[in-house]
């Protein structure tokens, strides 16, 4: 009597297990993918707000030391806050000061700051690149505009005067007590997934009825507005 041989189990897999893995294994591996994703865009925007924000302390770094030493005369001797070269408007601020105290206002005495992409002179950027942008010097042996913060929409500048007035535009800059600064900044790229559609007020809004009004942009950037005032020390100390 011959005995039927048992058959041996199958050490594989069948083609419903091997299925089930795999959509496993998909299903799985988008989740992950969906979180590094998430991960990255939240790393991207952290970086883009963190590179703003530095943009606009290095802005208020370099504008608030000039302003405070715009007028500088030690000897009293070189005119330099009513010299004819200086300029106070709503986007443009040139000033003298006597560095090295020699009683002259020499060439490079001069320091000036506007926006880098602003043809009209507006506070406006008229397109990108547009930076907030610090010379020395009268043309023709001046800097130029030198960067000293990127990506800059607005900048706005609100005089506060002797007599107590404010204005964005002076007759006479030497009655300059102190500058309200309007600085709009904007993300250098942009934002998955956002839209700005925020108005902003500069400081003119506020105090001298002109209502300005900066936005709504409508586009994927983030932007920051910063107003601050700087007391410029040394004009009418005399």
């Amino acid at each position: 009597m011959h005995m039927k041989k048992r058959a041996k189990p199958s050490n594989g897999f069948t083609l419903i297990e091997l299925m089930i893995a795999m959509a496993i294994f998909g299903i799985a591996s988008a989740a992950l993918y969906a979180s590094y994703q998430a991960q990255q865009h939240s790393y991207h925007t952290q970086e883009q707000v963190a590179d703003m924000q530095q943009n606009l302390r290095a802005a208020l770094f370099f504008i608030d030391r000039d302003i405070k030493m715009a007028g500088y005369d030690p000897r009293q001797k070189a005119d330099a806050a009513s010299n004819g070269n200086n300029i106070a408007s709503v986007a443009e601020f040139r000033f003298a000061r006597d560095n090295d105290g020699d009683g002259v206002v020499q060439n490079g005495e001069f320091v000036r700051y506007a926006l880098t992409n602003d043809a009209d002179g507006d506070g406006h950027a008229d397109g990108a690149p547009c930076h907030l942008g610090r010379e020395t010097g009268i043309a023709p042996s001046n800097s130029g505009l030198e960067p000293v913060a990127d990506n800059i929409d607005a900048m706005e500048l609100l005089y506060h005067l002797a007599d107590g007035t404010v204005t964005t535009n002076p007759a006479n800059p030497e009655d300059i007590r102190s500058i309200e600064i309007s600085l709009l900044v904007r993300t250098d790229e942009t934002i998955r997934g956002y839209i700005d559609t925020a108005t902003y007020f500069p400081a003119s809004h506020y105090t001298s009825g002109v209502e300005t009004v900066w936005g709504p942009f409508n586009d994927s950037r983030q932007r920051k507005l910063l107003i601050t005032e700087v007391k410029c020390r040394n004009l009418g100390v005399l």
